[in-house]
C-alpha cells in the first residue's frame, strides 16, 4: 500500500525495471515510490492537478499532463522541470513514452494527439481523427505504430512516422478510458 497522497491518484505509470512507480494526483504533487517497501523515493510539488503520468523507459523522467493544457517533462533525479510540451487546447488526458525514449505522446480534450520530441520539446507532428476526447495513448513495442482510444468509442492505430490511420477498430457500445484497455 503506497500512502502519501491527499487527493485523488490519478495517475500511476511503472518503471520499465519494475523498481518504481511515479504516481500523479489531485493534491498537487507527483510521487516517486519504491515498490518493495512502500517507500516513498520522491515527491514534487507540482502546483498542478495531474491527470496523467507515464514514466521514461529508463525510469530517469516522468511526463504529467493535466487541466492547463501543458504536457511536463520532470527529471527524477532532481524533482525538477525539464521541458514543457505546449500546443494542446484542453485538458490532457494520457501521455506515453515511445520504446526508446526519444518521443512522447499525448491527448485529451482537444481530440488531437501529438507526437513531440522529447530532447526539444517540439511538436513532431499532430495526429487527427477522433472526434471526442482522447483518453489513452500507447506506443506499439517496436515504436512504430501508436494505439488511442477516448469517447468516440473507437480504438485506432497510427503509423508514427506518418501520422496516418491505419486501422479502425470499432464496436465499443461505451468510451475506452484506460490505455490497458487497448493493449
Amino acid at each position: 500500500i503506497l500512502k502519501g497522497h491527499a487527493g485523488w491518484i490519478t495517475g500511476v505509470a511503472w518503471s520499465a525495471d519494475g523498481r518504481r512507480i511515479v504516481t500523479g494526483a489531485l493534491d498537487p504533487t507527483l510521487r516517486v515510490w519504491d515498490p518493495a517497501s512502500g517507500r516513498e523515493l520522491l515527491r514534487i510539488d507540482t502546483g498542478l492537478w495531474s491527470d496523467c503520468v507515464a514514466l521514461s523507459p529508463d525510469g530517469r523522467q516522468a511526463l504529467s499532463g493535466g487541466r492547463d493544457h501543458v504536457v511536463r517533462l520532470w527529471d527524477l533525479g532532481t524533482g525538477k522541470e525539464v521541458r514543457r510540451f505546449e500546443g494542446h487546447s484542453g485538458e490532457i488526458y494520457t501521455v506515453a513514452f515511445s520504446p526508446d525514449g526519444r518521443q512522447a505522446l499525448s491527448g485529451g480534450a482537444d481530440k488531437v494527439i501529438r507526437l513531440w520530441d522529447v530532447a526539444t520539446g517540439e511538436e513532431m507532428r499532430r495526429f487527427e481523427g477522433h472526434t471526442d476526447r482522447v483518453a489513452c495513448v500507447v506506443f506499439t513495442p517496436d515504436g512504430r505504430r501508436a494505439l488511442s482510444a477516448g469517447w468516440d468509442k473507437t480504438v485506432r492505430l497510427w503509423e508514427v512516422a506518418g501520422g496516418r490511420e491505419l486501422q479502425r477498430f470499432e464496436g465499443h457500445r461505451d468510451f475506452v478510458l484506460d490505455r490497458k484497455s487497448v493493449v
